[in-house]
Protein backbone atom coordinates (compact mmCIF):
# COMPACT_ATOMS: atom_id res chain seq x y z
CA UNK A 1 0.00 0.00 0.00
CA UNK A 2 2.53 2.31 0.93
CA UNK A 3 4.49 1.99 -2.74
CA UNK A 4 0.98 2.89 -4.54
CA UNK A 5 0.48 5.62 -2.37
CA UNK A 6 4.26 6.82 -3.00
CA UNK A 7 3.36 6.65 -6.72
CA UNK A 8 0.28 8.50 -6.66
CA UNK A 9 1.73 10.90 -4.21
CA UNK A 10 5.06 11.31 -6.88
CA UNK A 11 2.04 11.21 -9.92
CA UNK A 12 0.20 14.12 -8.58
CA UNK A 13 3.64 16.23 -7.33
CA UNK A 14 4.75 15.97 -11.07
CA UNK A 15 1.38 16.97 -12.85
CA UNK A 16 1.25 19.73 -10.01
CA UNK A 17 4.51 20.99 -11.45
CA UNK A 18 4.44 20.66 -15.20
CA UNK A 19 1.23 22.83 -14.40
CA UNK A 20 3.05 25.29 -13.07
CA UNK A 21 5.54 25.27 -15.44
CA UNK A 22 3.99 26.11 -18.07
CA UNK A 23 1.53 28.51 -16.25
CA UNK A 24 3.82 31.59 -17.87
CA UNK A 25 3.28 30.09 -21.63
CA UNK A 26 1.53 31.96 -24.04
CA UNK A 27 -1.71 30.14 -24.93
CA UNK A 28 -4.17 31.22 -27.31
CA UNK A 29 -7.01 28.99 -25.65
CA UNK A 30 -6.46 31.38 -22.88
CA UNK A 31 -9.91 33.14 -21.27
CA UNK A 32 -8.09 35.76 -20.24
CA UNK A 33 -6.39 37.08 -23.53
CA UNK A 34 -9.46 38.31 -24.95
CA UNK A 35 -8.17 41.99 -25.55
CA UNK A 36 -8.26 43.27 -29.17
CA UNK A 37 -5.78 44.90 -29.12
CA UNK A 38 -2.51 44.61 -30.98
CA UNK A 39 0.00 45.07 -28.22
CA UNK A 40 3.16 46.90 -28.89
CA UNK A 41 1.95 47.93 -32.42
CA UNK A 42 3.97 50.84 -33.84
CA UNK A 43 4.19 50.97 -37.62
CA UNK A 44 3.75 48.40 -40.29
CA UNK A 45 4.94 47.67 -43.82
CA UNK A 46 3.46 46.21 -46.90
CA UNK A 47 4.34 45.12 -50.36
CA UNK A 48 1.93 44.54 -53.30
CA UNK A 49 2.08 42.39 -56.25
CA UNK A 50 -0.67 42.05 -59.19
CA UNK A 51 -1.44 38.11 -58.90
CA UNK A 52 -3.71 34.91 -60.28
CA UNK A 53 -5.59 33.54 -57.30
CA UNK A 54 -8.53 31.85 -58.87
CA UNK A 55 -8.27 29.38 -61.96
CA UNK A 56 -8.50 30.78 -64.75
CA UNK A 57 -5.36 32.57 -66.89
CA UNK A 58 -6.35 36.24 -66.17
CA UNK A 59 -4.49 38.62 -63.77
CA UNK A 60 -6.97 38.32 -60.90
CA UNK A 61 -6.20 41.98 -59.27
CA UNK A 62 -3.49 43.20 -56.54
CA UNK A 63 -2.64 41.10 -53.40
CA UNK A 64 -1.43 43.29 -50.74
CA UNK A 65 0.80 41.40 -47.60
CA UNK A 66 0.64 43.38 -44.29
CA UNK A 67 3.41 43.38 -42.08
CA UNK A 68 3.23 44.83 -38.68
CA UNK A 69 5.97 46.21 -35.86
CA UNK A 70 6.76 46.90 -32.64
CA UNK A 71 9.41 50.00 -31.35
CA UNK A 72 12.44 47.18 -31.80
CA UNK A 73 11.13 46.60 -35.47
CA UNK A 74 10.20 43.12 -34.23
CA UNK A 75 7.28 41.23 -36.19
CA UNK A 76 3.83 41.19 -35.05
CA UNK A 77 1.75 38.29 -34.95
CA UNK A 78 -1.64 38.10 -33.95
CA UNK A 79 -5.38 36.24 -34.34
CA UNK A 80 -8.62 37.70 -34.51
CA UNK A 81 -8.10 41.21 -34.05
CA UNK A 82 -10.10 42.97 -36.30
CA UNK A 83 -9.64 46.18 -37.74
CA UNK A 84 -9.95 48.55 -41.20
CA UNK A 85 -6.98 49.09 -43.37
CA UNK A 86 -8.01 51.39 -46.36
CA UNK A 87 -6.12 51.48 -49.23
CA UNK A 88 -5.93 54.53 -51.60
CA UNK A 89 -5.08 54.09 -55.42
CA UNK A 90 -3.29 57.05 -57.40
CA UNK A 91 -2.15 57.48 -60.85
CA UNK A 92 1.74 58.15 -61.01
CA UNK A 93 3.91 60.75 -62.85
CA UNK A 94 7.11 61.41 -63.52
CA UNK A 95 8.47 64.63 -61.14
CA UNK A 96 10.96 66.19 -63.44
CA UNK A 97 13.54 66.90 -60.45
CA UNK A 98 14.27 63.45 -59.20
CA UNK A 99 13.05 61.54 -62.38
CA UNK A 100 11.12 59.37 -60.02
CA UNK A 101 7.91 58.36 -60.40
CA UNK A 102 5.44 60.50 -57.57
CA UNK A 103 1.92 60.29 -56.71
CA UNK A 104 -0.74 62.27 -59.07
CA UNK A 105 -4.10 61.94 -58.77
CA UNK A 106 -6.44 60.17 -56.10
CA UNK A 107 -8.30 57.58 -58.38
CA UNK A 108 -10.24 55.06 -55.70
CA UNK A 109 -10.16 53.49 -52.09
CA UNK A 110 -11.19 50.41 -50.59
CA UNK A 111 -11.86 49.36 -47.11
CA UNK A 112 -11.42 45.89 -45.49
CA UNK A 113 -11.43 44.21 -42.59
CA UNK A 114 -8.25 42.47 -41.23
CA UNK A 115 -8.32 40.73 -38.29
CA UNK A 116 -4.98 38.12 -38.49
CA UNK A 117 -1.62 38.77 -39.72
CA UNK A 118 -1.33 36.06 -41.95
CA UNK A 119 -4.26 37.19 -44.16
CA UNK A 120 -3.53 38.78 -47.71
CA UNK A 121 -6.07 41.31 -48.67
CA UNK A 122 -7.22 41.30 -52.35
CA UNK A 123 -8.54 43.80 -54.66
CA UNK A 124 -10.40 42.41 -57.66
CA UNK A 125 -9.27 44.03 -61.01
CA UNK A 126 -12.71 44.34 -61.56
CA UNK A 127 -13.28 46.63 -58.44
CA UNK A 128 -10.81 49.82 -59.98
CA UNK A 129 -10.97 48.45 -63.72
CA UNK A 130 -13.40 51.28 -64.59
CA UNK A 131 -10.69 54.30 -63.03
CA UNK A 132 -8.06 52.98 -64.78
CA UNK A 133 -9.15 52.42 -68.34
CA UNK A 134 -9.32 49.08 -68.79
CA UNK A 135 -9.25 47.50 -70.99
CA UNK A 136 -5.50 48.39 -72.14
CA UNK A 137 -3.06 46.82 -74.76
CA UNK A 138 -0.33 48.61 -72.21
CA UNK A 139 0.66 48.23 -68.73
CA UNK A 140 -0.66 50.25 -65.94
CA UNK A 141 0.99 51.09 -63.06
CA UNK A 142 0.55 53.88 -60.35
CA UNK A 143 0.87 54.42 -56.74
CA UNK A 144 -0.63 52.88 -53.80
CA UNK A 145 -0.95 54.17 -49.72
CA UNK A 146 -2.25 51.89 -46.92
CA UNK A 147 -4.09 53.22 -43.82
CA UNK A 148 -3.96 50.98 -40.84
CA UNK A 149 -6.79 51.96 -37.81
CA UNK A 150 -5.43 49.65 -34.97
CA UNK A 151 -8.24 48.17 -32.84
CA UNK A 152 -8.75 50.36 -29.57
CA UNK A 153 -6.77 53.05 -31.45
CA UNK A 154 -3.66 51.71 -29.49
CA UNK A 155 -1.11 53.45 -29.82
CA UNK A 156 -2.69 55.78 -31.89
CA UNK A 157 -6.18 56.34 -33.64
CA UNK A 158 -4.57 55.64 -37.41
CA UNK A 159 -0.74 54.40 -38.86
CA UNK A 160 -0.08 55.43 -42.74
CA UNK A 161 2.08 54.27 -44.90
CA UNK A 162 4.74 56.22 -47.26
CA UNK A 163 3.21 56.48 -50.64
CA UNK A 164 4.37 53.23 -52.89
CA UNK A 165 4.94 54.06 -56.58
CA UNK A 166 5.46 52.14 -59.85
CA UNK A 167 3.45 49.97 -58.15
CA UNK A 168 1.56 47.13 -61.13
CA UNK A 169 -1.99 47.84 -61.15
CA UNK A 170 -2.45 45.90 -64.66
CA UNK A 171 -0.12 44.03 -67.25
CA UNK A 172 -2.04 42.99 -70.87
CA UNK A 173 -1.56 38.82 -70.82
CA UNK A 174 -0.04 39.24 -74.47
CA UNK A 175 2.67 41.38 -72.04
CA UNK A 176 3.43 38.20 -69.79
Amino acid sequence: MRLAGLRSWLFWTAAFLMVGATAGCDNPFDPLNKSSAIQGLTYFDFTATQSHWDSDPEWDGIEITMNYYNEFSDSLTFHDKSHKVQIDMYSQKEDPATKKQVRNAFLISKTVDFANSDDLIRIPIEYYSGVIGLPSTESIKGCLQVHVFPPQESPQKELISTVQCDQEFYTPETAQ
